[in-house]
């Protein structure tokens, strides 16, 4: 499932799972109490009713418009920052999939409505009494408030209590048909989908889509060192050579007098900038690029990695011969590879691999609603909704960029 299908999906469940998901479904097979409708909170709902704007899809005894379907897809690619150069073909899918959900959530609410008890209204009414107060309440008792809150969604108070209602009415069915329920994932299956993603570099199913998701750097981290090197050549032109000396003997003396300074608080990169023979990192004080961890260098520093690891960050290190250069080295910066353990993603793997099985419950159930539904123009409304869809964000692509 792709990015932006899931976040589809995630969408259409917004209201059922924040208030179901929490429950054990399984202990729901019957219809609400009285007690239990009074207390079901109402959930958030981003796409209201549209106003009819011509062409229309007739779903049994109700109708999808344009605007019901584009508006939504507008305002997702708008929320999730989608590419302006999104393909054709992606953007097909994306409207495609609000469709598809507008008219599950129009089958689903018709089910139902078949196998509520006949005082359903009653106790849909008493629930959305109470959210109805929670809701004023919560813009402190100031009706006035609430009101156009409510009227920023399109809607007036009534259409508001009837989107909530059948909300309501939606979830009760999720749950009754078991729709929602997370039967229990053993051990070793969540421990197989951990070695998994180690195959796959932890790349979780979709990052995207879940709050607070793991990305991969908060499970797997590449070590690597950072250090400053003075490099002295051993040549006759770059080190002065005394009476009784060796080239090499007064390229160590060099190194040992640079390291007596560095001791004497001198500053490391300075002095490299003076007395290092490499021309490629003097300029910069010596500061090499990063190095991985397990990378390794190649002749002459070679050398240097496995010192690097017996030393803490600060630490000056050398003299040290390697292939005709004398190295000191200062280690600035120094991580370790680092691997998050099975139990700290424990619980992130089960939800993934509980939300896997609920959209896979849900397609099987949806493509049921959707065959004996038998909707005829889907295609056709689908084509003019992409049409008109794209057309309003290459206009808004257009506008964002002036």
């Amino acid at each position: 499932m792709s990015r932006i299908n899931l976040i589809l999906f995630l969408i259409c469940l917004t209201g059922v799972a924040l208030s179901a998901g929490c429950e054990d479904a399984s202990q729901k097979t019957g219809k609400f109490t009285d007690e239990e409708m009074s207390q079901i909170p109402l959930a958030a709902r981003a796409d209201p009713p549209a106003h009819s704007d011509g062409l229309a899809l007739s779903v049994k005894s109700e109708t999808i418009t344009i605007g019901q379907i584009v508006t939504p897809v507008i305002n997702l690619l708008d929320v999730y920052n989608a590419s302006a150069d999104i393909s054709s073909d992606e953007f097909r899918d994306i409207v495609k999939n609000v469709a598809i959900s507008r008219i599950t959530d129009i089958l689903l609410y018709q089910e139902a409505r078949k196998d509520a008890p006949e005082n359903i209204d009653e106790l849909l009414d008493t629930a959305v009494d109470n959210e109805v107060k929670k809701f004023i309440a919560g813009y402190g008792d100031n009706y006035a408030l609430a009101q156009e809150a409510i009227a920023e969604q399109g809607m007036d108070w009534q259409q508001y209590r009837e989107f909530q209602k059948k909300l309501l009415l939606t979830q009760q069915y999720y749950i009754s048909q078991s729709l929602l329920e997370n039967k229990p994932i053993s051990h070793s299956q969540m421990l197989d989908r951990y070695e998994a993603m180690q195959q796959d570099d932890f790349q979780f199913k979709d990052p995207n889509a879940f709050k607070d998701a793991l990305q991969k750097e908060d499970v797997k981290r590449e070590g690597f060192i950072v250090f400053r090197l003075i490099d002295i050549y051993i040549e006759p032109d770059k080190v002065e050579v005394k009476d009784g000396e060796t080239c090499k003997d007064a390229a160590f003396r060099k190194a040992a007098e640079l390291i007596e300074r560095i001791k004497q608080g001198e500053d490391f990169g300075e002095l490299a900038k003076v007395y290092s023979d490499n021309p490629h990192f003097a300029p910069f004080g010596g500061l090499q690029s990063r190095v991985s961890e397990g990378s390794g260098m190649v002749p002459p520093h070679h050398v240097l990695p496995p010192l690097a690891e017996k030393m803490e960050v600060g630490e000056v290190a050398g003299p040290v011969e390697s292939d005709g250069h004398i190295f000191i080295m200062k280690l600035e910066q120094k991580s370790k590879s680092w691997v998050a353990p099975f139990e700290s993603l424990q619980a992130r793997i089960e939800l993934e691999i509980q939300l896997e099985r609920r959209a896979e419950r849900l397609d099987r159930h949806f493509g049921k609603l959707m065959r004996r539904a038998k909707i005829s123009g889907l295609d056709r409304f689908i084509d003019v909704c992409v049409e008109k869809a794209w057309s309003r964000w290459q206009v808004a692509g257009s506008l964002s960029s002036k």
